[in-house]
């Protein structure tokens, strides 16, 4: 009969024991391995290169990432083409690596090799403003970029207006249209992401879309910082209390198609007719505010369909952290300063002495 092992003569493992070293195990692949690999890839692609000297590489149209890895490790401007294909790969900018010839500085980390090749030298820096409506964009676009259709962006624009994101780009000169609408709207939805929240959304009572109209309609109509948050809320609090909003840019917003397409619905004209239209008229006739489009609040109750503009991230703010106040009416005299008032009266009055 064979006896059992004594633990206390021999290295036996225990139930126990044998559950520990599980445990022990299960801990080092799970916990602390990962964290080792996390930690030594944010050292590896923050690490310079070991690149002595400026390095000058040509990325050829139509190379792979691989191969451009491969180019870029016998260059010397990396340290490894693995991590370069893991960061490139994680991180999705393949599509975003131009075609071009490159100075990477010396001692360069991979984060800012991967950076720099995403700016070729086809490259063009345009800049759109806040306020602007999709056909302002695409005069932009279409005068700078050889590719782009004015009308052909505009007719993909149209459902996109209000989520176009004002800001300046380096941007291909060889872009397609709906490349350049997918950079507008992406670069939108990264912009607000932290902002237009549900929880904010929530709070300030609103969905997505109402709080880009309302911002949309503030972009153009106030631009001071610090009236913003008020003007949002005396336009939210009309619109909440089935007040017509009368907000004069909206006006304008129809006007101009009244103007270039003689009618106040959308056309879409060729660019040569609008080289120079001031997709903004400032005058405004008693027809202007008689417009039958769903736009026009000088007319309507409620908000127009889509916004008529495309907001900054100042006029959006605005809107989620909209100012209660006693006033229902607001005027912008010559100087820019806003004039509040609670009554009707009062505002008649503002009007009689602040606008000739």
């Amino acid at each position: 009969m064979t006896e059992p092992l004594d633990p206390t003569k021999y290295h036996v493992l225990t139930p126990g024991g044998k559950k520990r070293l599980i445990f022990v195990g299960l801990f080092f692949v799970f916990i602390v391995a990962p964290f080792l690999l996390r930690t030594y890839y944010r050292v590896a692609i923050n690490r310079p290169s070991q690149s002595g000297k400026e390095v000058s590489v040509e990325i050829m149209k139509g190379d792979g990432v691989a191969e451009i890895a491969r180019n870029l490790l016998d260059r010397g401007a990396i340290n490894s083409d693995f991590l370069f294909n893991v960061y490139v790969y994680t991180g999705k900018f393949g599509d975003k690596i131009q075609a071009g010839v490159y100075k990477i500085p010396a001692g360069s980390n991979l984060k800012q090799v991967v950076e720099i090749i995403q700016h070729g030298t086809n490259d063009l820096q345009l800049t759109f403003l806040e306020g602007w409506r999709s056909e302002e964009f695409a005069r932009v676009a279409a005068n700078n970029l050889d590719n782009i259709d004015f009308q052909e962006f505009v007719s993909l624009a149209k459902d996109s207006e209000g989520f176009l994101f004002p800001d300046t780009y380096n941007i291909n000169k060889d872009i397609q249209e709906n490349e350049l609408l997918n950079i507008f709207t992406s670069t939108f939805a990264e912009k607000t992401k932290d902002i237009l929240t549900e929880d904010r959304l929530t709070k300030a009572g609103l969905t997505k879309e109402q709080v880009i109209i309302f911002a949309s309609m503030l972009e153009r109509e106030i631009h001071t910082e610090e009236d913003r948050p008020v003007v949002a809320g005396i336009i939210i609090k009309r619109w909440r209390e089935e007040m017509k909003l009368d907000v004069d840019a909206t006006t304008q917003y129809v006007a101009a198609w009244q103007d270039i397409c003689g009618a106040p619905e959308r056309c879409i004209p060729p660019l040569e007719d609008v080289e120079n239209f001031d997709w903004w008229p400032t005058i405004l006739t008693q027809d202007d505010l008689e417009l039958d489009s769903p736009y026009n609040t000088r007319k309507n109750l409620g908000l127009p369909p889509l916004p008529i503009s495309n907001p900054g991230l100042s006029a959006i703010e605005a809107v989620l952290n909209a100012q209660e106040s006693p006033y229902y009416f607001y005027l912008t005299d010559q100087e820019g300063v806003v004039h509040y008032a609670a009554t009707l009266e009062q505002h008649n009055s503002n009007a009689a002495k602040y606008i000739q």
